[in-house]
């Protein structure tokens, strides 16, 4: 662990560097209680939490209750909505209001999002779009790219990896950088920088095909990668500020479906766009319009910079707060979502003289970044590592990405290699494994949250999951998560005559891993508490990131390296996923358990 804990050390270092020059500090920032729950997943992921908080409820009331009925007559002279109640046994909360808690209640029930928000929450879902459909471009460009100039199977494995690798690197810094830096500048830095990116792609890989070295197109996709970091830790850090608890879940449904659905535009618009871009993009008449695909989508990053940069606030004006300050506790989170390794400082809300719930800027930036670093060198990195849970939930997150980082990067290919169809007919094939991944993540939640309820239902357990029935519930789904993949693509490495079949096990291996939403995904709030769940997730999360990575640029490797014989590189390919799969099943199975271990 000392090595993430120095890369933390560096990263806050230059943040300092940064925050002395920049005139990005956003002083007027206003941030809830932070939430380490992931809000999304909460919905299908976490009711059990939701149950056990009610039973403790009504169990107060009922205690409560019994201490106002035991009461001597005599020393309450009248109780109705308009008396207030006093000296109850001298109790030092000595006044009960009704009409007070009822006002107080309407005021929490009655909170809502500002109208003013939802532009922002128009132009958030869009840039989610646009970040999957630049991401996913290359996966369907690199067959003409490759064709044009004569690309190996082992620079395709390069090529396709520098984003997750340029990802990878950037995410880490950017969400330390969101505590310091204005949200909305940081994301016109990052969404200019990637579109900017994606226009000059065309313009790299014309000069590795001149006998340059490869290094310029490698490093323009890293930084697309890279600038595309910030969309989730800005976006986390927006959301706290505008919409209030109870909405966040719903809200943020609606944001990251822009990826799932950029994900699918990307497959079915990128094969037309090249067709209408033919000839007209600097490339020759009898070559698909690659160059064009990659200048549109380009142009349309720039293009969603201009509502952006009129319309969007970090939070809203002083009279909408929509925060708490009780028991309320600085910490690094994320948004628990996928392989966001981002950490961003939530800062507790303090209440000034007016009454008013605002943040507590005494020190600025600099303040932040000293109480970042003190928040990470009081993390426990040896308990971390000692912790045969956390090896379960890293090796698994690690297997999870071997096997996905590589069919989104592979699958048009392997269609087009294998059965032989053009480029717009492997996107179209591409597509239906997207769509088993989405339906896969939702049965997985619901279905976690029924045997949660019904296996703590029982009278012997009152109600109350266990730490072993937690235990339990995870490793099915995690089991399901990866011996479901590995079954799908060691089937799949026969290399079946129709195309149709070998869709059918990409759908079947993409849609069951899905179900770790259930599994490892859900379980680093059980293991860490609320102070250490956020930085628990990103160390299980990044290094699953670079394996991911390299697995990309280690397939194309094995497919130059067993070219000679028809169909034999990918049957390698299957079946060594399969395997990977397999252990990292393993591992989670005799690894973790639910116990927490991190308050």
């Amino acid at each position: 662990m000392r090595p993430l804990s120095l890369l933390l050390h560096a990263a806050i270092g230059l943040l300092g560097v940064i925050t002395e020059s920049s005139a990005f500090v956003c002083p007027t920032c206003t941030l809830r209680r932070p939430h380490t729950i992931n809000p999304l997943r909460s919905q299908y992921g976490h009711n059990r939490y939701a149950v056990q908080q009610q039973l403790e409820e009504e169990s107060r009331l009922e205690k409560t209750d019994a201490i106002i009925t035991d009461v001597d007559e005599d020393s309450l002279t009248s109780i109705n909505t308009d008396t207030t109640i006093t000296d109850v046994d001298e109790d030092p909360l000595a006044s009960i209001n009704t009409d007070t808690t009822t006002q107080s209640l309407q005021a929490t029930s009655e909170q809502t999002i500002p109208p003013e928000f939802y532009p922002i929450l128009a132009l958030c879902f869009c840039v989610t779009l646009l970040s999957a459909l630049d991401r996913v471009a290359m996966s369907i460009a690199i067959l003409p790219i490759s064709s044009e100039f004569g690309y190996s199977e082992t620079i395709k494995g390069q090529i396709s990896s520098a984003v997750s690798y340029g990802y990878g690197a950037a995410i880490l810094p950017i969400g330390l950088a969101v505590s310091v830096v204005s949200s909305r500048l940081l994301m016109i830095i990052g969404v200019c920088l990637w579109s900017l990116a994606t226009l000059g792609t065309p313009i790299m890989a014309e000069l590795s095909s001149n006998g340059y070295i490869l290094l310029p197109l490698l490093s323009i996709r890293a930084i697309m990668g890279a600038a595309e970091a910030v969309v989730l830790p800005t976006m986390q850090r927006i959301l706290a500020n505008w919409v209030p608890p109870e909405k966040k879940a719903t809200t943020l449904a609606i944001i990251l479906s822009g990826f799932q659905l950029g994900t699918v535009s990307a497959y079915l618009v990128s094969p037309w766009l090249m067709d209408q871009m033919s000839g007209l993009d600097g490339g020759a008449a009898d070559i698909e319009g690659w160059r064009g695909m990659f200048y549109i989508y380009g142009v349309a990053g720039l293009v969603w910079l201009l509502p952006w940069y009129f319309l969007a606030k970090d939070s809203p004006s002083a009279n909408n707060n929509i925060g708490s300050v009780e028991d309320c506790t600085e910490t690094l989170v994320n948004t628990m979502i996928e392989d966001d390794a981002s950490l961003v400082f939530q800062e507790c809300l303090v209440e000034n003289e007016a009454g008013e719930i605002t943040k507590d800027n005494a020190g600025g930036a600099l303040k932040r970044i000293q109480d970042i670093q003190l928040l990470v060198q009081s993390a426990p990195w040896s308990d971390f590592l000692r912790s045969r849970g956390v090896w379960g939930m890293m090796l698994a997150h690690g297997a999870k990405n071997f096997e996905l980082y590589n069919l989104l990067a592979w699958t048009p290919t392997f269609f087009n290699q294998q059965y032989g169809l053009n480029t717009k007919e492997s996107a179209l094939f591409s597509i239906g494994p997207s769509i088993c991944g989405m339906i896969g993540g939702l049965t997985a939640g619901n279905l976690a949250d029924f045997m949660l309820v019904k296996l703590s239902s029982g009278d012997s357990n009152n109600g109350i999951v266990t730490i072993e029935t937690r235990t339990n519930v995870r490793k099915i789904f995690q089991s399901v998560a990866l011996f479901g993949p590995a079954t799908c693509l060691f089937l799949l490495s026969s290399l079946p005559e129709k195309a149709t079949t070998a869709q059918i096990l990409l759908g079947g291996a993409v849609g069951l891993q899905a179900m770790d939403a259930a599994g490892f995904g859900a379980a680093t709030q059980e293991k860490a508490g609320e102070r250490w769940a956020g930085l628990l997730y990103s160390l299980t999360s990044l290094p699953g990131v670079m394996i991911g990575s390299i697995s990309v640029s280690v397939t194309g490797q094995i497919l130059d390296m067993m070219s000679s014989e028809e169909g034999s590189g990918w049957t390698t390919v299957f079946q060594l996923n399969s395997m990977v799969c397999v252990v990292g099943a393993f591992c989670f199975l005799f690894l973790y358990d639910s116990k927490k271990e991190f308050d």
